[in-house]
């Protein structure tokens, strides 16, 4: 039942009220003020400030009226899945060769799994919380570690003012080189064996990820997004990715590999209740293959 409609129950009763009190020769009574409550069947009315309309009264929020949805998708290679030549051959004559060529070091720049040709790393991010979506909570602190001198994780999303803890696990020395476009940029040695980690925090979001690199060891690379929200993903090894708690309604993604860069800048997604379903295929032109 409506506002309106609760109203006018109130004051048919009222009005039959004072019919009945003047018979009864009651009129001479103090005027009594009487606030019309609407009925409890949903979350309270916002206050709106003089001259506006209350939200409840206009429109709901996309979450309330139509629910959420998870965005369950995959990214995919649309071709014959490119063969890459590790960046370091076990056991190359490379600086710090004991631990830098104690295991191959493979070329992340594109990694297509050969039987779901799902790619990985591909970062799928809204560049705002969209819409009436829920807050989510941020972890105290994120990881990221150097193992065989290489990054872990390659791909990594981050949240704004929340500390990241640089790690290495090599017995030998390296450096952590950030490059944003919004943030200051961190440029600091790790020690050999840090596993106490050394603090990186982004105070803002950006646009697009960006680069991290090692200037001891120039091959290692790696890439990080930090957003001021926790509505983006990272796909794993077959390209998949989940994106919970999404508003019901229209909402534009954005899709970004370190090889192609930014593949969709505004993608439409129409998030229903429950799962919602979500292919991408791109070429190997796309990423200059």
């Amino acid at each position: 039942m409506n506002t309106m409609n609760i109203a006018k129950k109130h004051y048919g009763w009222l009005a039959l009220t004072g019919l009945a009190i003047s018979g009864c020769g009651f009129s001479n009574l103090p005027p009594v003020t009487v606030t019309i409550k609407p009925a409890e069947e949903g979350a309270a009315v916002a206050a709106a400030a003089p001259g506006e309309t209350p939200a409840a009264a206009t429109a709901e929020t996309p979450a309330a009226a139509g629910g959420t949805g998870d965005l369950v998708g995959k990214v995919v290679f649309d071709g014959t899945p490119p063969k890459l030549t590790p960046l370091i051959e076990m056991g190359a004559d490379v600086k710090d060769k004991a631990v830098c060529s104690a295991m191959t070091v493979p070329d992340e720049s594109l990694m297509v799994d050969p039987a779901t040709k799902g790619i990985q790393n591909v970062f799928v991010f809204f560049e705002k919380a969209p819409a009436g979506a829920a807050p989510i909570a941020a972890p105290d602190k994120q990881i990221f570690d150097q193992v065989g001198c290489k990054f872990i994780p390659h791909g990594m999303i981050i949240r704004t003012k929340k500390p990241l803890m640089v790690l290495s696990d090599d017995a030998v020395g390296h450096n952590t080189h950030t490059y944003p476009g919004r943030n200051s940029g961190f440029n600091g040695a790790i020690g050999a064996k840090e596993r106490t980690g050394v603090a990186i925090t982004y105070a803002q979001s950006e646009r697009e990820p960006f680069s991290v690199k090692c200037d001891v060891h120039p091959w290692m690379s790696a890439y990080h997004l930090p957003l001021d929200h926790g509505y983006a993903a990272v796909t794993d090894a077959e390209g998949k990715f989940v994106i919970k708690g999404l508003p019901a309604g229209s909402h534009q993604l954005k899709v970004w590999h370190e090889s192609g860069k930014l593949l969709e800048r505004g993608y439409k997604v129409t998030i229903k209740a429950g799962e919602n379903p979500l292919e991408l295929k791109y070429a190997a032109a796309k990423f200059g293959k």
